[in-house]
């Protein structure tokens, strides 16, 4: 007996795409932390969500009036494909950061955003990846992972889900906690788990793990369970690197490991 397998990343008859630079109107700027926002849009023209996509995949952006020359830079969209109205990416200020920090200072509600796609294939891929997500981010490394676990949090178990979703991340504070009403909401969801660990700030009593992602964290959170997982990493290489090993170390296949580097 022979099964199809479906390939999500090719184009379909009803998969809305639209061709080239999208002309892209922030509808809502949300203040995330001090020094991360959040960006909704709708397409100019159409004053809607005017393309589909995959949790996990990001928007390419042209900025022409930015320097001497035109700056293309790519985000993750934060948002997912079950949220209707709108697309979102997340954007972190960082120091010398070109165009992360000229958004943050610039862009509000109604800018125009020049953009293309979606693109990407860091995403969850039914045919392919194991029942358990296992998601490890650093900073705003967790955007790919706040979109996909939005869009698979309510579907664990079905066709097309994981049936379990884990999420460890680390920030520096609990200022800093990107996507926090998201994330802290998806807790409560059976099979679904958001680990956080904060490197400058000791706040065990309310939850929170101490110090940067290590193999020890690694170990405890996994629990010895890697015959049926897909990992999958965004953030710092290190962070990244250290995920990849320690996964390979307890026999995991290379293609079960994912990462996802991020631009400023």
């Amino acid at each position: 007996m022979t099964t199809d397998v479906v390939n999500i990343f090719a184009p379909t008859p009803d998969r809305r795409v639209k061709r080239g630079w999208m002309n892209l109107r922030v509808a809502q700027v949300i203040h995330e932390t001090p020094d991360t926002d959040t960006f909704l849009m709708v397409d100019a023209e159409e004053n809607k969500r005017a393309f589909d996509y995959i949790a996990g995949q990001y928007l390419t952006f042209r900025f022409d009036d930015v320097a001497d020359k035109p700056v293309v830079r790519s985000y993750t969209m934060s948002s997912s494909p079950c949220q209707p109205d709108t697309v979102a990416f997340t954007v972190k200020r960082v120091e010398k950061g070109l165009i992360s920090n000229w958004l943050c200072d610039n862009v509000r509600a109604g800018s125009i955003l020049r953009a293309r796609g979606p693109i990407g294939r860091f995403c969850y891929d039914p045919a392919h990846d194991k029942k358990h997500l296992f998601m490890i981010a650093a900073g705003s490394g967790v955007t790919p992972f706040v979109s996909i676990m939005r869009e698979h949090a309510n579907t664990l178990g079905k066709k097309g889900s994981p049936e379990k979703m884990t999420l460890l991340v680390s920030y520096r504070s609990t200022k800093d906690l990107i996507c926090w009403e998201d994330l802290n909401a998806l807790r409560g969801i059976p099979n679904c788990r958001v680990i956080v660990s904060l490197s400058r700030e000791h706040a065990e009593k309310e939850g929170f793990l101490y110090g940067r992602i290590n193999e020890s964290m690694l170990a405890d959170t996994i629990a010895g369970d890697y015959a049926d997982v897909t990992f999958m990493s965004c953030g710092p290489q290190e962070m990244m690197d250290l995920g990849r090993n320690h996964a390979l170390s307890k026999g995991v296949a290379p293609e079960q490991f994912k990462t996802e580097s991020f631009e400023s």
